[in-house]
């Protein structure tokens, strides 16, 4: 890659956003030099090692789907794609254990490619599954807009007529999976984006792509070694204590070991709950005033139960559970010899790790050991294979801000990534920006790629192609309303 003489951008913040807004802006020939105050980058998306196992385990379970392409767009030019498999059935298990495979029809055109996850649905009464129906084709048929974001989510299957048990057992559990918070505290364009963008615009938007190593390899290790090999010039251990300011214009950073870095432009690329800590008395007043607005963002928890057992018990590699308290789980592939569907057979003679993801934790009960109990019972009455199997070892992570809660207020304080760009020289990047997506991992990285594109259209230098969304089906062209001028970049 060449580098632009003279053109030096110093990114803040080794997340996911960070590394795609280095990867981006190296494409276009800058020089970049990259800022993480942990040890690895990759952010919120790390493992740690169980001392006990020597396992390395992921924080919390990370997933991609078929519609994330900036994500797979990411992991394909890092070299590291090859390490996620992709799930073309999804493996739904309803309240009292039946197991619904969902795939997508070889033959109908995407919307109705997915008619089985309406008809197929577990726990749903005729009734309630005619509810969804009119209630999905209500926002097939609803614009997108940017006032949706602003509209309770709630509210608009209240007036779509959805009962309370259409509510909990469909509504609630994909909004709780895919958003990583509570269906009331939901607003109604994040919701749109889920079911229309996420399952029914395109053929493959709905499939998981999972990864078969740890976060920690496939991000702090393979990506940043990738990043490093394109010349981003990489600094772990070092965090940021303070912006640097010039007659208004942000020229650099000091890190907290008293190194500082002067920059052409900077990328802040931190979470949204460390703004605060970057005010300082000369900070700019847009800067200050963006950055407390920002910060107000409220966090919603996502909680792993981390389970080791003495034998494997689920057959599938992952399971999305209806109506109970636990919603997915899954198997960590690296720690277990397994290369299809039939390899849980042949795992023997050591602990087996499986992970039971809880979003939007606030309500779990305190007390870890009550928690577990109430986690390893469900399991054992969906799961008749997992009462012959002796539960080893257990711990329970909880990220209080793993993700920003996506309600109706939060689209007023989620800033646009060139808000500070054009005046003060700093662009801000991450899922907490304006990206027109969730807090998610394609969130992240879009808002990388967004603000790599920004700082280069601010300098007049050619910015790198960004990856484009996936194409409608012809007959989800006609069906689905759309809004061209709010997919732009914003």
């Amino acid at each position: 890659m060449q580098t632009q003489m003279g053109r030096k951008a110093l990114v803040l913040g080794g997340g996911l956003a960070g590394m795609a807004a280095s990867l981006r802006l190296r494409e276009a020939g800058w020089q970049v030099e990259l800022w993480e105050s942990r040890s690895r980058l990759g952010g919120r998306a790390g493992s740690f090692v169980d001392q006990a196992t020597g396992d390395t385990v992921d924080y919390c379970q990370h997933v991609g789907m078929g519609c994330c392409t900036h994500l797979l767009s990411f992991l394909e030019e890092t070299q590291t794609l090859k390490a996620w498999r992709r799930h073309a059935t999804l493996h739904f298990f309803g309240p009292t254990g039946k197991h619904v495979p969902i795939r997508a029809s070889r033959i109908l055109p995407a919307p109705l490619h997915l008619q089985k996850l309406l008809w197929g649905w577990p726990g749903l009464t005729l009734k309630q599954r005619l509810e969804v129906a009119r209630a999905i084709y209500r926002l097939l048929r609803l614009k997108p807009t940017f006032e949706l974001e602003s509209k309770s989510a709630l509210e608009f299957l209240v007036q779509a007529r959805q009962s309370a048990g259409t509510m909990e057992r469909f509504w609630s559990t994909i909004m709780v999976s895919a958003l990583g918070e509570s269906l009331e505290n939901v607003a109604l364009g994040p919701m749109r984006k889920v079911i229309v963008e996420g399952f029914l615009a395109s053929r493959s938007a709905y499939e998981v792509w999972i990864p078969q190593q740890p976060l920690r390899t496939l991000f702090g290790e393979q990506a940043a070694s990738y990043l490093s090999d394109c010349g981003v010039e990489i600094h772990t251990n070092r965090s940021v204590r303070r912006l640097l300011f010039e007659e208004g214009v942000c020229v650099g950073a000091s890190a907290s070991n008293e190194i500082s870095s002067p920059a052409d432009v900077v990328v802040l690329a931190i979470p949204w709950f460390h703004l605060h800590a970057l005010v300082e008395p000369e900070t700019p007043q847009a800067v200050r005033a963006a950055f407390d607005v920002a910060g107000e963002l409220k966090a919603s928890p996502i909680t792993g139960v981390h389970l080791w057992w003495d034998q494997t018990w689920l057959e599938q590699p992952h399971a999305a559970i209806v109506g109970r308290l636990s919603q997915w789980v899954f198997r960590s592939p690296w720690l277990e010899s397994q290369g299809d569907s039939l390899a849980w057979e042949q795992c023997a003679g050591k602990s087996h790790h499986y992970q039971v993801v809880i979003s939007a934790s606030r309500e779990l009960p305190r007390d870890a050991n009550k928690l577990v109990d109430r986690v390893v019972a469900e399991l054992h009455e969906l799961f008749p294979k997992s009462r012959q199997a002796r539960l080893l070892r257990w711990r329970v992570v909880t990220d209080p801000h793993s993700v920003f809660s996506v309600s109706p207020d939060a689209a007023r304080r989620r800033p646009k990534v060139d808000a500070l760009l054009n005046v003060h020289r700093l662009a801000l990047a991450g899922d907490w920006t304006v990206t027109g997506w969730p807090a998610t991992m394609e969130g992240a990285i879009r808002g990388g790629d967004l603000a790599a594109k920004a700082c280069c259209e601010l300098l007049g230098i050619s910015p790198p192609r960004l990856p484009v969304d996936l194409p409608y089906s012809w007959l989800a062209k006609r069906l689905i309303q759309r809004n061209d001028r709010l997919t732009r970049v914003p």
